[in-house]
């Protein structure tokens, strides 16, 4: 219920993607994709396991064709989205 309130709240279709300065420490080590990361944000599924309330969602999103997997975790915030963090698995 209350993530349906976020997702009315603020589309993330449309809302600007921020990026915490934690995810540029990890971008090397983990070989990350901005632009895969922002795809997953606007159209990844839901993960409920790592949702918490008020603000906090978790996306994910299967990318058939390099066979990876991203996991990214969200804050929404009044006006915009806040990548926090992310990580890539191999295969589904």
């Amino acid at each position: 219920m209350w993530k349906g309130e976020l997702t009315n709240r603020v589309d993330r279709r449309k809302a600007e993607i921020t990026f915490d300065s934690h995810l540029f420490d990890r971008k090397e080590y983990w070989s990350l994709d901005l632009n895969k990361i922002e795809e997953t944000v606007r159209t990844g599924k839901i993960f409920e396991e790592k949702c918490e309330i008020p603000n906090k969602l978790c996306f994910k999103r299967y990318y058939g064709k390099e066979n990876i997997t991203y996991t990214v975790i969200v804050i929404y915030r009044k006006n915009f989205i806040e990548v926090k963090t992310t990580w890539p698995k191999k295969g589904k």
